[in-house]
C-alpha cells in the first residue's frame, strides 16, 4: 500500500488511511493502542472533558467510539472538537456513526447516502469522506445535511453538528458557563441546604451539572436525567430535574448580568 503524505494541516483524510499511517511506524501504533487502552477505562465524563482538548485525530474518533458504546448521544459531548479541519471532519462522522447506527433501515433524502447506512468498512469511511468534503467545499452546512439524511427535529436532538437552531442557541447560552456556576454557587450560599448535610459548594456542583445536562437534552426532563446518571455515575429522578433547573434560574435572575435563560 503507498502511503499518502499529508502536506498540510488543512487535509482531511478518512479514519483507515489515518490508522494506516499511524500503523506504518510500530511505536507509534502501539502507543497509540496504549491510549485506546486508557479511554476504554476512563469513566464518561472524563471522555466527554477530553473531546474538546485531543489533538490526535484517532484519539477523538475512539473517544466517540467509546461513548457510542456508552450509548451517550453525540449531543452531551459538549464543547464539540473543530480545533482544525481533520477534527471537524471527525466531529461530523461521530453524528453519522450514530445516526446510520441507530437507524440502519432510515431512507436519506439522497439515494447515494444509503450506503452510510450499511456495514462499517474502509468503503462506508470512503463514502462519509466524499460527502463531507463536497458539502465542505461548497460551503454547505447543517440545513444540507439534514435534507441529505431526510432528518426530523427528533432524529437532530441527538446530534452535535447537525444541529437545529434552537439547539445552537441552547449551547450559545453554555458559553456563560463560568458566570452560571458563580451565580448558583452564590445563590447556594444564600439559601444553604437546610439540614446542614450538604456544602454550598458541592450543592452548586451538582446542580450546575444538571443544568448543563438539561440543556444539552434538548431542554427534556427524561433525557436529561437518564443521560445524568450515565455521565455523572449519580441516578436522578426525571421529576427533580426542574426543581433544580428552577433553581439555577433563580439563581441567574439574582446574581446573573443579563437575560440568558
Amino acid at each position: 500500500m503507498t502511503m499518502p503524505v499529508l502536506h498540510s494541516a488543512d487535509a482531511i483524510v478518512s479514519i483507515p488511511v489515518l490508522e494506516a499511517i499511524r500503523r506504518a511506524n510500530i511505536a507509534s501504533w502501539c502507543r497509540f493502542q496504549e491510549v485506546v487502552e486508557g479511554i476504554s477505562i476512563s469513566n464518561t465524563l472524563a471522555l466527554i472533558t477530553r473531546i474538546e482538548t485531543a489533538s490526535d485525530p484517532l484519539a477523538l474518533w475512539e473517544i466517540h467510539r467509546e461513548l457510542d458504546r456508552r450509548k451517550i448521544a453525540p449531543a452531551l459531548r459538549y464543547p464539540k472538537n473543530i480545533s482544525t479541519p481533520q477534527m471537524e471532519f471527525i466531529t461530523w462522522l461521530a453524528d453519522v456513526y450514530w445516526f446510520t447506527r441507530c437507524k440502519p433501515r432510515h431512507s436519506p433524502g439522497y439515494k447515494a447516502w444509503k450506503r452510510l447506512f450499511g456495514a462499517v468498512s474502509d468503503s462506508w469511511h470512503a463514502c462519509a469522506l466524499h460527502v463531507y468534503e463536497f458539502a465542505f467545499k461548497r460551503g454547505y452546512g447543517a440545513a444540507y445535511f439534514t435534507r441529505g439524511f431526510a432528518l426530523t427535529d427528533a432524529d437532530r436532538r441527538a446530534l452535535l453538528t447537525i444541529s437545529s437552531t434552537r439547539q445552537i442557541a441552547n449551547r450559545r447560552i453554555l458559553r456563560r458557563s463560568s458566570e452560571m456556576r458563580a451565580a448558583i454557587l452564590a445563590y447556594t450560599i444564600a439559601h444553604p441546604d437546610k439540614s446542614g448535610e450538604r456544602r454550598p459548594a458541592e450543592i452548586a456542583k451538582r446542580r450546575y451539572a444538571v443544568w448543563k445536562t438539561y440543556i444539552l437534552a434538548d431542554r427534556s426532563a427524561a433525557a436529561a436525567a437518564r443521560y445524568y446518571g450515565m455521565i455523572y455515575g449519580e441516578e436522578i429522578a426525571r421529576q427533580r430535574i426542574p426543581e433544580q433547573v428552577d433553581a439555577a434560574k433563580a439563581a441567574w435572575a439574582k446574581y446573573g448580568t443579563d437575560v440568558l435563560l
